[in-house]
């Protein structure tokens, strides 16, 4: 099971709705993206960085892209 299946799935769960998890859904993953960032970068970064990974992850970014642009 992936992980956003498992999220979804715990959402339904604990009784939020579809459209409740529709819309937190996407979110979530963005927040696990970004700590997945922090994770392969070894370090805790800094706003600058932690704005241009919210960015890069909006704009549908992988996270090694996101990676190989900080390490950039």
């Amino acid at each position: 099971m992936d992980t956003e299946t498992l999220i979804s799935a715990a959402l339904r769960e604990a009784g939020y709705g579809p459209d409740a998890i529709g819309s937190a859904l996407p979110r979530i993953m963005r927040i696990l993206d970004a700590e997945d960032v922090r994770i392969a970068v070894g370090r805790s970064l800094s706003r600058k960085e932690r704005e241009y990974v919210r960015l890069q992850l909006e704009l549908g970014l992988s996270v090694s892209e996101v990676v190989a642009g900080l390490n950039a």
